[in-house]
């Protein structure tokens, strides 16, 4: 099959084009990035997706040998990553409409879209299905429901949206080089309240698998995703500190002024987490994934705590690599921990 990814150059788009890849398939990215590498095994275009001549000469021309199957659109740009809020609605929502637009224009059958759970504000004590009501309240997640609601009104193309947790697997960087970072030093961890609470993660490579076979399926719509048999935080980060060889020492905190505290923080530019961080870090949640498993097959392969320690592990391997990356996604790279570090210091 001929597939399209949007954002191929990515954590998550890198992953998946190789996932197409090694199971034959045709593949061609298209992302705001340039390839700065000499490995890669699929072609990346750079483009804006906000400009729609150029996305659909490039689809059209990758078109002319055989037809596009699918596009898979994984492209979004992160509220970390710019401060300019249009910059950010115009990239993910626009974009997606240029996308979709193309689909329609060029007669590609399919568009599968990763989401996020970031169109929610809260947690929930009960998983979350594909009925749960959604209210995201910062930029990122209100324009990943805009995208969504947009790609329903096309209609007569078949779409698949999968609303994703964290996404995780070696290579993943970004928020958690602060976690690895405490772990690495041996330092203490905090968790929020009394760290009972459990929050989904999805290993990139199931997430791709879903990916792939919601492409290949006849079936369209709203699913959710994650792992299976979330640990508690606590447990998660007891587990974690076990893999890298210290000795687990997990804090407590209370919730009402560490939330007030990272407001504050965040509102100053101090503090790297912004209010779906802030406001989730003692809550529960957790997807329920029976809809994926029954319409469309799929299962998970790899748990919460796998998935974090092979993180970790790349991030320890890689740390001098890392530190010297230049021009790469905001998921491949460091994010700047503020205040943070000072925590870190004197945990």
């Amino acid at each position: 099959m001929r597939f399209v990814v949007t954002g191929g150059m990515g954590f998550f788009g890198s992953i998946l084009c190789d996932h197409l890849l090694s199971r034959g398939h045709d593949v061609l990215s298209v992302d705001l990035l340039a390839d700065t590498t000499s490995t890669r095994r699929y072609k990346n275009v750079q483009l804006d997706l906000r400009n729609l001549d150029a996305l659909k000469s490039t689809l059209n021309e990758f078109g002319k040998e055989s037809r596009i199957d699918a596009i898979f659109h994984v492209a979004a740009l992160l509220a970390h990553v710019t401060a300019d809020p249009n910059e950010l609605w115009a990239a993910n929502v626009d974009g997606t409409k240029n996308v979709m637009e193309c689909a329609r224009q060029l007669s590609i059958p399919k568009v599968v879209f990763t989401s996020t759970n970031c169109v929610f504000s809260t947690g929930f004590p009960e998983p979350v299905n594909e009925q749960t009501a959604t209210h995201p309240i910062e930029i990122y997640g209100k324009s990943k429901l805009a995208a969504e609601e947009i790609i329903r009104t096309y209609t007569d193309i078949s779409s698949v949206i999968i609303r994703c947790p964290t996404i995780i697997a070696a290579g993943r960087l970004g928020l958690l080089t602060i976690l690895f970072d405490f772990v690495r030093e041996g330092r203490r961890l905090y968790v929020v309240g009394d760290g009972s609470n459990r929050y989904s993660f999805i290993s990139a490579d199931d997430l791709a698998d879903a990916c792939l076979l919601a492409a290949q399926s006849v079936q369209s719509g709203l699913y959710n995703i994650g792992s299976d048999n979330v640990p508690s935080m606590r447990q998660l980060y007891s587990s974690l500190m076990e893999y890298a060889g210290k000795k687990p020492r997990i804090v407590c905190i209370p919730e009402a002024p560490t939330v007030i505290a990272l407001k504050i923080l965040n509102r100053l530019g101090l503090s790297p987490l912004g209010p779906y961080h802030y406001r989730m870090l003692a809550a529960n949640f957790v997807f329920d994934t029976t809809k994926i498993k029954t319409e469309i097959q799929w299962r998970p392969t790899k748990t919460n705590t796998e998935i974090l320690c092979s993180a970790y592990q790349y991030y320890i391997d890689n740390l001098e690599s890392i530190n010297s990356a230049t021009n790469v996604s905001a998921h491949h790279s460091k994010a700047k921990a503020g205040i943070l570090n000072l925590l870190r210091m004197i945990s």
